[in-house]
């Protein structure tokens, strides 16, 4: 489980480093396509400005990828609504390679206490047709500037009309028109790319979430007792023809946890195992629950992620 760290001036830096951390690591990089790939998982790396995007594929011929994600997702400026401190340069980032099954996520952190995300890889299959690969990152390619983070530690739907990003994997956004900065290749009921729209509706949204079974553990974390929070699984449902939902993957090196009482960039031990927990998007302890609407939009409430960690 290889892990590198350092300090990006650039988004073109940034993809470098994540290039070459991955290339040490068994993937492979081809520069005139911008692709990554390994297996069966295949990411086109787009820089755009202060802006760098991956996009899932199941293939690519030249500049044409075959079957891709149906959004480019990752690291954006558009995050500018009240309160917001954009994406910046100089920023440090922290990326991680891991195997059985193969991803890369990498977390930057700008500005002291802002985080964003990108990430590409295969998740555990449940039973499902289609090989599980996904992808996530804090925002898309084509989300719109002003807009910000949206989280309910339910995952519950409150419209709001404005924003449009949870920020967090499969984490419903909280309006019924979000991105989809989220998702995952299933040849299921016969669709490809599921991702997470709001709707219940497979013809309207092929919706695949991870907050449903998480989101219960959460609202009662940390405990009472010492102030500890569980690192809670990244298990992805995806939306049946009854409405009702069922298990069809797990996302293994990534864990949801409760950062009320954890630092930024904390490495919890559990066992032999080492985990690196950072915000979704920005620690708010005062507002833990939920971050949404115009003027509070700009956190993510202690809502956490941990990933697999092998570094010092």
């Amino acid at each position: 489980m290889p892990y590198a760290t350092g300090t990006a001036n650039s988004a073109t830096e940034l993809r470098d480093a994540i290039v070459a951390a991955a290339t040490a690591n068994g993937w492979s990089w081809d520069s005139t396509n911008s692709m990554l790939y390994k297996g069966i998982i295949y990411g086109k790396l787009t820089v755009s400005g202060l802006r760098l995007f991956v996009q899932a594929a199941l293939g690519y011929s030249g500049s044409t990828l075959t079957t891709a994600a149906n959004r480019q997702v990752g690291i954006s400026d558009v995050l500018t609504s009240s309160g917001n401190t954009p994406l910046s340069y100089p920023l440090t980032y922290h990326i991680f390679i891991h195997d059985s099954p193969d991803d890369i996520i990498v977390a930057v952190n700008y500005q002291v206490s802002w985080w964003q995300w990108l990430a590409i890889g295969q998740a555990v299959n449940l039973g499902v047709n289609g090989n599980c690969m996904w992808q996530w990152g804090t925002t898309t390619s084509d989300m719109a500037s002003g807009t910000g983070v949206a989280v309910l530690i339910t995952g519950s739907s409150a419209s709001t009309g404005y924003i449009r990003t949870s920020g967090a994997p499969f984490w419903r956004q909280n309006e019924t028109s979000g991105v989809l900065a989220s998702s995952i290749y299933l040849d299921h009921q016969g669709y490809g790319w599921w991702s997470q729209l709001v709707s219940a509706s497979p013809t309207a949204g092929y919706g695949a979430a991870a907050d449903f079974p998480a989101q219960t553990l959460l609202a009662t974390q940390p405990n009472t007792w010492n102030g500890e929070a569980v690192l809670v699984r990244c298990h992805v449902m995806a939306v049946q023809p009854s409405s009702l939902w069922a298990y069809v993957a797990e996302l293994p090196h990534l864990r949801f946890v409760r950062n009320d009482n954890l630092n930024n960039g904390q490495i919890l031990m559990l066992g032999t195992e080492k985990w690196f927990t950072a915000p979704v998007y920005r620690k708010n302890t005062a507002s833990r629950n939920k971050s949404y609407g115009i003027t509070d939009s700009n956190h993510s409430g202690t809502l956490s992620m941990a990933v697999r960690y092998d570094g010092p």
